[in-house]
Formats: C-alpha cells, structure tokens, sequence
C-alpha cells in the first residue's frame, strides 16, 4: 500500500511539478504525517524535493524524467556512440528484443546494416523507425501504450511468455547506481523488462552518463546480472571502479 502510493505521488509530482503534502493527504485518506513519511523516503531515494508544505522535482531533475523529444536531444552524441558500440554484438540472422528510450531509438537506425534479423519492439517510434529496413522482420509488441510510445501489460507479457527463443534482450533504464542496481520509474515496464532478461541468452543494457546519477522507484536487476554494460566517455571514473567492483562487465563506447 505504502509503495504504490508513493509512487502516485512521484506520478503527481512529475505531471504537475508540485505536490501540496495537505491535499495528497486528503486524496489518499491518510494522515499529513504519513504524507511526510513518504516524501522523506522519496526525497532520501533522491526522487524529489522536499519543500515547505510538499515536495517538488530535485534541482537538475534526471533527464529520464523529460518527455521523450527533450530526452531524445540530450547528450545525444553519447547515445549515438553507445547503440554504435551494441550495434557490433548484433551478428545477422539473429532474434533481437528492443527496449524503448532515446539511446534504443539510436540504434534502431543502425540496424540497416544488419541483414535477417528478427527484431521484437516494444516502442512504436523505433518500429517506425525500423519499417525502413525491409531486410529485417518486425514483430510489435503489443499491450498499453506509454505517452511515449512503448508497450506493457499483461499482452505484452503474454506475447513473451510465446517467445521459443530470444538471442539478445537490449535494454535500457531510468535510474543506475553501483550500489542499488539498475531501475525503472514503472512497475509494468520493469516487470516486461525482467520477463525480457529471462528469455533472453545476453543482456546489454545500454546506460549513458545521465542515468548514474539517480535511482528510479523499481529495481530491475543488478550490475552482475546483465551480460555487458556499454556507457560513455563521460561516465566519471569513480563510478566505472565502482560498477567494475558491482561485478559489470564494461565497455566505454568512444
């Protein structure tokens, strides 16, 4: 009870900018204490801003917190080194599974060079993006469609669960630490994305400079347990001996 609603309250925080802690304990039926509760682990998490009477997005909110179209011209350069980077894993002939996010949109669009590939998306804009390779085959996830365009759900789960055989899950995130792992803002998405993981022979997990300096509401997985990490120049040192000492498997795109 504790954690859906704290995550209805990130929810309101992130649609509205602000959150009034006397008006969310009225909608939730609970005391103002147990609202301040809540805002305190959420603001220890380094989700929000506690201000007088509520809480706000931290100063210099993560860029996974942006609508897609800001987050796609983000540090663009980095993204486009990293899908370059994983583009290289990918041999011809084999089934791939796209996660959604910039950095994948990036890569969907080398996927021109490969040939016979079996690509199962998850993101209507780098499905669109990809019906330009008519030497690969796309199968659409489908499921409830996110604002920004990928999918989640019990269909989309369904639709795993009928996959025989995935070669290579590429994933993305919200948030990174070396200490707590790799996370997601949206428990249905992060559950397809562990469903994913399982399916699938290797993972790589495609996590630009940004992604480091946050932790998202629900824990995917850790370091060790994805096949290959590929980050950017930019990731501080620190935090590559950190995530080298979490048990990653690294690789800085140049």
């Amino acid at each position: 009870m504790k954690y859906a609603r704290q995550k209805e309250l990130m929810e309101i925080i992130q649609n509205q900018g602000y959150l009034n802690a006397a008006a969310a304990a009225r909608q939730f039926d609970v005391s103002i204490a147990t609202i301040r509760r809540d805002l305190k682990q959420l603001e220890h998490q380094g989700l929000l801003e506690k201000k007088y009477g509520g809480a706000q997005l931290p100063a210099g909110a993560p860029v996974s917190m942006l609508p897609f179209a800001l987050r796609q011209t983000h540090s663009r350069s980095s993204k486009a080194a990293i899908a370059a980077a994983a583009v290289k894993y990918i041999p011809d002939g084999s089934t791939i599974a796209l996660d959604a996010g910039s950095t994948i949109f990036e890569l969907s669009s080398l996927l021109q060079e490969k040939k016979q590939l079996i690509i199962i998306c998850s993101d209507v804009l780098s499905a669109k993006e990809m019906l330009k390779h008519e030497h690969n085959q796309i199968y659409m996830m489908g499921g409830f469609l996110t604002k920004d365009g990928s999918s989640s759900g019990d269909f989309a789960e369904e639709f795993i669960n009928k996959i025989t055989n995935i070669d290579i899950f590429l994933c993305s995130c919200d948030g990174a630490n070396p200490q707590y792992g790799i996370s997601n803002e949206h428990n249905a998405i992060n559950t397809l994305k562990t469903a994913y993981m399982r399916k699938a022979r290797k993972t790589i997990a495609l996590i630009d400079h940004s992604k480091f300096t946050r932790n998202a509401f629900y824990k995917m997985c850790d370091f060790r347990d994805v096949d290959l990490l590929i980050t950017d120049t930019l990731t501080p040192d620190e935090t590559l001996v950190e995530l080298r000492q979490s048990g990653a498997n690294l690789e800085i795109a140049p």
